[in-house]
């Protein structure tokens, strides 16, 4: 059996800093991290929303200083752009676009 725990200890290493988000794989969004239980009792950076990283391994997470792109992270963490209503479809203050019954 293999010891995970160097391998746990050197991606919590990377992602310990505050400032430290995470990008999966090749991906666009920059997300928020947490760190949670991986196997036993390895701890491990997580993605702070909850998605899911098909075929998880901890490399799968790149670091990044940029800022959290993600629209779950940021309504967990209350950030910019965390509001949690819903954009409107229309706009219902203009007249022209309402239909009279």
């Amino acid at each position: 059996m293999t010891d995970i725990a160097p391998l746990a200890a050197s991606t919590r290493a990377v992602f310990d800093d505050p400032g430290v988000h995470a990008v999966v794989r090749a991906g666009r969004t920059v997300h928020a991290v947490s760190f949670g239980q991986w196997v036993g009792e390895e701890v491990v950076p997580e993605l702070l929303c909850g998605t899911g990283v098909a075929g998880w391994l901890p490399s799968a997470l790149a670091p990044t200083r940029a800022e959290v792109t993600c629209a779950r992270c940021l309504r967990r963490i209350g950030g910019p752009g965390a509001s949690p209503h819903l954009l409107p479809l229309f706009d219902t203050d203009s007249s022209e676009d309402q239909i009279g019954f």
